[in-house]
């Protein structure tokens, strides 16, 4: 249970924020945390990555965001309370949580493997669990259904791992929810926290082809050493040459983790081979246009994927440890998150700002 007297801290944000506007910056900020259910585990953050998804609800670019708003959903931290029914975590384990947090146990969709689209799930923040707010780990504690806070392998040191539970995941679940390995063709449109970790599990699962697709040419060196075979950017004239491109029907997977209102579209489907599959990871705020013809003529499909169950989690980050995939990270104090964002807004960040608590 939660006293009134007992207070959580966090950076929150009061407002949208706006890119070196003052006024909207976030600020520490008290709250009661929600009770602790015999279910639970609270955890003492240490590490918390800044994703894209932050930026959208800080900015309300998706007009969902409710204020205050504390952002975070790549925390890393140390168990220090449990809940009476929780036997398989200690106080003192060092576990990671994802952009979910909570969820029924009892669906169709949480027992076979798929937890994350229950719904009745909570989000790390901006969510709703038993009638309280969800707020996430920009903070100095947070509370998360136990099973969803995930051990960390000894092998992968925190402020890595934080990274890997948002842009980790959501790129590792397609490779498995889709088979694509050894005898895979894929493409990889977008080089940035997301793109550069999906190139580094097409490296792991050894896929023959892994063709990067990128806005500037400038990440081509990085890209053939984070894995790539080959590399393009989206203004080549061998990529937008319809219908004489070299690169026609080449592809059998092709991942977007990012676009933009520019994104050629046509060249990109036109990547995709007989029965191919184009993998939206990317939640632009526009809408994207899809040109029918490119997928009904080859009866390929555009599919979505939304980050993954815990026990996904689990296996993500065993892999990880095992095959070496490590996202690039740049520390920042917690206490400096401010500054942290606008590097991440500003762009040019290689790959992932990573906040750190201090003393921890």
């Amino acid at each position: 249970m939660a006293h009134q007297d007992e207070q959580f801290t966090a950076w929150a944000a009061l407002q949208p924020y706006v890119l070196e506007d003052d006024s909207t910056k976030l600020v520490p900020w008290s709250f009661t945390p929600r009770p602790l259910e015999d279910d639970d585990a609270e955890l003492k953050v240490t590490h918390c990555g800044i994703c894209g998804t932050d930026i959208h609800q800080l900015t309300n670019g998706w007009n969902r965001a409710v204020y205050p708003l504390v952002p975070g959903h790549e925390l890393v931290g140390h168990v220090t309370r449990l809940g009476a029914g929780v036997t398989w975590l200690s106080v003192g384990d060092r576990v990671g949580v994802s952009p979910v947090s909570a969820s029924c146990g009892h669906c169709q969709l949480c027992t076979s493997g798929h937890s994350q689209l229950c719904a009745d799930k909570a989000t790390t923040y901006n969510g709703v669990y038993n009638g309280h707010r969800t707020y996430g780990g920009y903070a100095d504690r947070v509370r998360v259904q136990a099973k969803w806070a995930v051990k960390i392998p000894e092998a992968i040191e925190s402020d890595v791992a934080a990274p890997l539970l948002c842009a980790g995941i959501t790129t590792y679940l397609p490779f498995k929810y889709h088979n694509i390995g050894e005898s895979t063709r894929v493409g990889i449109v977008g080089i940035g926290g997301l793109g550069h970790l999906a190139i580094q599990w097409a490296r792991a699962k050894s896929c023959p082809r892994i063709l990067v697709i990128s806005s500037s040419s400038t990440k081509r060196d990085e890209s053939f050493g984070l894995g790539a075979t080959e590399f393009i950017t989206l203004s080549d004239p061998d990529l937008t040459a319809l219908p004489t491109s070299p690169y026609t029907k080449s592809l059998d997977v092709l991942i977007i983790t990012g676009s933009s209102p520019s994104t050629p579209w046509p060249a990109l489907l036109n990547l995709l081979d007989n029965f191919g599959k184009c993998v939206l990871l990317d939640l632009p705020e526009e809408p994207i246009p899809i040109p029918a013809a490119s997928l009904v003529y080859r009866h390929a499909s555009l599919v979505g994927s939304f980050v993954g169950s815990y026990e996904d989690v689990a296996e993500m980050l065993a892999f990880a440890a095992e095959k070496g995939v490590r996202p690039w990270i740049e520390t920042v104090p917690m206490a400096e998150v401010n500054r942290g964002l606008n590097k991440v807004m500003k762009g040019g960040v290689r790959y992932r700002v990573v906040l750190v608590k201090e003393g921890n």
